[in-house]
């Protein structure tokens, strides 16, 4: 019999492209996440047309506790909408995002988490401090392999 681990193949990957008032990049960033028990339970539900499980958001919080398979909320968390969904690869689906200059300002930005359009936790990134201001975006694209 395989262990958890080895029937958890699913992994996720979040890229961060931040950017100044004049459009100009001030860095990328990018690194696997945490895929929790409520996101493998989204996910099968998902296959099933379950329609609430669906991923519809991301959220930038301010915990940088690690990630653990039982985390629920993230804290603090100030939601975007998904923006689009693309295919890049077989097997992958890929959810585009934006923090605008207005999203989360003054927030230091220690975590991000997807979610299901029913409010639950998909997966958990968390990262050093991203000091959100006015006069930065933040464009990501998040990754989910199968």
């Amino acid at each position: 019999m395989k262990n958890k681990d080895d029937m958890r193949r699913a992994r996720g990957v979040l890229t961060l492209r931040a950017y100044d008032t004049a459009g100009v990049e001030l860095w990328c960033d990018a690194g696997n996440n945490h895929i929790v028990a409520t996101g493998y339970a989204a996910a099968a539900e998902a296959l099933a047309g379950v329609p609430g499980a669906r991923i519809a958001r991301v959220g930038a919080g301010t915990s940088g506790s690690e990630p653990t398979d039982n985390d629920t909320p993230i804290a603090d968390a100030v939601f975007v909408d998904i923006q689009s969904v693309e295919y890049p690869a077989p097997a992958t689906v890929r959810f585009n995002f934006t923090f605008g200059y207005t999203d989360a300002v003054g927030m230091a930005i220690r975590e991000f988490g997807l979610y299901t359009s029913d409010g639950r936790l998909f997966s958990r990134k968390v990262r050093e401090p991203i000091e959100k201001t006015p006069y930065m975006s933040l464009v990501g694209t998040w990754d989910i392999h199968f």
